[in-house]
């Protein structure tokens, strides 16, 4: 239950440190998993909020982060 939401932090971080791939492989694995989230309140990362939110700018050029931002679009 808490493992995902100290993953979302490792996303973060390695985001931070320009680790793109490893970031984008945690959030791969994040997108996947059900859990109670830790950065955005009680909610897991989503496709939507990876479109968004401004802490994943640095991996918006990666082809990768942006299959994942298609995820399930309305």
């Amino acid at each position: 239950m808490h493992g995902p939401a100290r993953e979302e932090i490792l996303a973060l971080i390695q985001t931070m440190f320009g680790e793109n791939n490893r970031a984008i492989s945690t959030l791969t694995r994040l997108l996947q998993t059900s859990y109670s989230g830790w950065l955005y309140a009680a909610t897991p990362v989503t496709p939507a909020l990876l479109r968004l939110d401004p802490f994943w700018d640095p991996l918006r050029a990666d082809p990768a982060f942006q299959k994942l931002c298609k995820g399930k679009q309305p």
